[in-house]
């Protein structure tokens, strides 16, 4: 370790957890719910545990800065990192699919806690010459590692302790790099003045980027593949969209990054979302063509995920200090509240028109944000007159 700056050192730690958090999610989301319907599960009860994931981060979220606060943040973070570990042992030997809700709500709200403090974490450690490239780092390292997860399941399999095991193992390794930097983590010596749900209220085209990017994000990868499917795509073929729009994710995001520290980030903001509007008009009319529609998947996946990644630096930009670790919770807040919202709504678009509804309504909430940005940009342009 000799030699590499103490950034270097936990910009490492960060990305570690980054990747374990994105691994554990990975591996969890499709590993349980195959679980649950090998064990003759209906439909919706599966879809309801899948949902306290969400349920989760709503509930715990709010509480986050308090502890960054009350126990420090490289000790909240391998406190998460264990009890992960822990219940995603837990799953496997809980013995009635009852407990499988309570383990599971652990299980996420400890992820989510993971989540927030390595947000938080990375803000502080950039500044604003290197802002956009490091929260890029940490998205590359977010979307890179959600494909770890079901690429492990192809190979060891959903049966047996295997996958639990070796999930368990990701996330107690990435403590290791945590408890080496655990002496310059960022320490939280005041109170943030305002709650999370206030400080929602403070930055609202900030946090509207999360929800946007949380509504669009689960409309893709949940139903993109339904859309491929009715509109003739083999299964195989409908799963490579997602494909498509994960590599599209990793590839952008250094390339935007660098952008966001030397342009107005704003205005980049608006670019991507513009590109989530085109992205949702064009797609429909390169379906017939599937390499081309991959294309346009890999382009539209890496700008939309850039709403996220470009919000991210611009809540590091706004937020200092103890508001920043609960900005960062309520970014997280305003990405599940998207999350849900964004694919009822959707489902429902893709069934009245059906499949292109579904284009609709995603470029709809795209074009509905770029008109939110334009206006607060002609606010603070009027006020400053």
């Amino acid at each position: 370790m000799t030699g590499i700056s103490p950034n270097r050192l936990a910009l490492i730690a960060i990305l570690s957890a980054c990747i374990a958090y994105g691994t554990g999610m990975g591996l969890t989301l499709p590993l349980l719910s195959l679980i649950l319907e090998r064990m003759g599960v209906p439909g919706s009860l599966n879809g309801l545990n899948l949902a306290t994931a969400g349920l989760s981060a709503l509930v715990i979220t709010p509480y986050v800065p308090g502890w960054i606060h009350k126990i420090g943040t490289a000790q909240l973070l391998v406190a998460a990192l264990g009890v992960a570990a822990a219940a995603l042992v837990t799953i496997y030997h809980v013995p009635s699919l009852w407990l499988f809700f309570p383990a599971r709500f652990v299980l996420g709200s400890a992820l989510n806690a993971l989540f927030v403090v390595t947000e938080f974490w990375i803000n502080r450690l950039a500044d604003e010459r290197n802002r956009g490239r490091y929260v890029a780092l940490y998205t590359i390292c977010m979307a890179g590692s959600f494909g770890i997860g079901p690429a492990i399941l192809q190979v060891i399999g959903t049966r047996g302790f295997a996958p639990f095991g070796l999930g368990a193992a990701l996330l107690s390794f990435a403590i290791i790099p945590v408890l080496l930097v655990r002496r310059s983590a960022p320490l939280i010596e005041e109170r943030a003045t305002s709650s999370v749900w206030a400080t929602l209220r403070s930055a609202p085209m900030v946090f509207a980027a999360s929800c946007v990017f949380g509504a669009i994000d689960s409309g893709i990868v949940g139903l993109v593949p339904v859309y491929a499917v009715r509109l003739g795509y083999t299964e195989a073929h409908a799963a490579l969209c997602v494909t498509a729009v994960a590599a599209g994710s990793i590839v952008f995001q250094y390339p935007l990054g660098m952008l966001a520290d030397r342009m107005h980030r704003r205005t980049l903001m608006v670019i991507c979302a513009a590109s989530g509007v085109a992205g949702a008009i064009v797609l429909p009319f390169t379906m017939a063509t599937p390499l081309l529609a991959h294309l346009v998947l890999f382009v539209w996946g890496g700008m939309i995920l850039g709403i996220y990644s470009v919000g991210l630096t611009l809540l590091g930009q706004r937020f200092k200090g103890a508001e920043l670790v609960t900005a960062n919770a309520g970014f997280i807040i305003a990405y599940c509240l998207g999350m849900i919202a964004g694919p009822a709504a959707q489902g429902i678009a893709l069934d009245a028109w059906n499949p292109h509804g579904l284009m609709a309504a995603m470029g709809l909430v795209c074009a509905i944000y770029v008109g939110f940005l334009l206006a607060g940009r002609r606010r603070l342009t009027s006020e400053a007159a």
